[in-house]
């Protein structure tokens, strides 16, 4: 029980309720040298407070801290991108030929946006937990 006690409730009767921080031996040391001194014994009832210790992670790794500013840098640059290419398209003037490549190069940009933004997402969530 020592090992899992960090605080005891100590009802003394009669409404009289300590709070002992320690585990129960320290208890046991500590209420034997009051005893001496007390002539009225009466009986202790002990509730034993169990603490839970929260373990906080570090929510973020290394890696995925690099990872996260990276991608909001890699995100950025590939808006700029997909803004050029779609400024390329009100231009009048531009060969059939070279919508289509630059169509399709949009998409691979849109899909990359997309697959980035989702990874960020994943490690802003990780990270408020």
């Amino acid at each position: 029980m020592d090992k899992i006690v960090d605080a005891l409730f100590v009802f003394r009767g009669e409404g009289i309720v300590e709070n002992f921080p320690g585990n129960y031996s320290d208890f046991r040391a500590y209420d034997s040298s009051d005893s001496d001194e007390t002539i009225d014994e009466k009986p202790v009832e002990i509730v034993v407070e169990k603490t839970e210790k929260k373990v906080t992670k570090n929510t973020l790794t290394f890696n995925e801290k690099r990872e996260f500013g990276a991608l909001e840098v890699e995100i950025e640059r590939l808006q700029k991108r997909k803004a050029t290419i779609e400024n390329q398209f009100l231009n009048v003037e531009i060969a059939a030929d070279n919508i289509s490549k630059k169509s399709e190069e949009l998409q691979e940009i849109i899909t990359t946006i997309e697959q980035k933004e989702e990874r960020w997402f994943e490690l802003s969530m990780k990270q408020e937990d």
